[in-house]
């Protein structure tokens, strides 16, 4: 409990202890200074003097520590604001998504292309959603740590992905964080869907070591023209209004919160490769 209060109050508590800290070594110093002065015009000086350095380093000390706790107040209020915010729209978007997948099902495979277009428009708002929330709270946010099949992370993201065919060459078990691994393979799947045209990826698993593993996940798009070093270090300044490398930028830090990595690389034969380096075993 100690130690939870502590992190969430770090400012707070340094700014005290900074406080505590400079008032007790200015205090001491200048309560030295009177008791080795004898001259009373040079003791009334230090005493003036020295009385209005504390005061300043009190009224200082104080009102950092004030401003500090009011900053963390109002940090505490933003994030429960737009926590309550976030799940709301996500509730109404995937309520809409729903609708719209009734719909098109009623219709019996004569929809018109809008509905189609509707449904993947409402999926990448949808993930566009996920990854500003994710990207706002990478720094606060625990990660779990737990073990899960590649084949059934797969599985959960089909749906998703009807017109994408994803070729799993082997099972294996990653460890990680759920939501994030599953934010990282959405992200990668739709890079490859709505920046390369891709009808299909393959997903290539081999073993490192007996606790790492490198997956790769390979589509048959349009690949990638300008500098792949960039992709997932930096938002790009992108004319296509799809996107600007949030996704990718996205998907490598949460791989590296989660002990990983992840490179972007661009095929001879067009196309578009993501290397993933993560823990798990065969």
């Amino acid at each position: 409990m100690i130690k939870n209060f502590l992190k969430s109050h770090l400012k707070t508590v340094l700014a005290i202890i900074w406080f505590v800290f400079t008032f007790a070594l200015v205090a001491w110093w200048w309560v030295f200074f009177l008791m080795e002065l004898e001259g009373a015009r040079q003791h009334r000086m230090i005493a003036w003097e020295g009385s209005i350095l504390l005061g300043s380093i009190l009224i200082g000390g104080i009102s950092l520590i004030v401003f500090t706790f009011r900053d963390k107040q109002r940090h505490d209020r933003l994030r429960f604001f737009f926590s309550t915010f976030s799940h709301d729209i996500k509730t109404s978007i995937a309520r809409l998504r729903l609708q719209a997948e009734v719909l098109e099902e009623d219709l019996q495979g004569n929809s018109p292309p809008v509905m189609k277009r509707l449904i993947a428009d409402i999926q990448r708002l949808d993930l566009q959603l996920e990854n500003s929330l994710l990207l706002a709270n990478l720094e606060v946010s625990p990660l779990l740590h737990e073990e899960m099949s590649l084949s059934q992370l797969m599985a959960n993201l089909r749906s998703e992905f009807a017109d994408l065919s994803v070729e799993l060459e082997r099972d294996a078990k990653i460890s990680g964080d759920r939501r994030a691994l599953m934010s990282v393979v959405r992200n990668l799947l739709q890079n490859s869907v709505l920046h390369g045209k891709a009808t299909t990826v393959r997903i290539r698993v081999r073993a490192l070591n007996s606790n790492r593993l490198e997956v790769i996940f390979e589509d048959d798009g349009l690949g990638f023209k300008g500098e792949t070093n960039k992709l997932g270090s930096e938002l790009l300044n992108s004319k296509d209004s799809r996107g600007n490398g949030i996704g990718l930028l996205i998907t490598k830090r949460l791989m590296e919160k989660m002990r990983g990595d992840i490179k972007f690389e661009s095929t001879e034969n067009a196309g578009f490769k993501s290397v993933l380096h993560t823990e798990g075993h065969l």
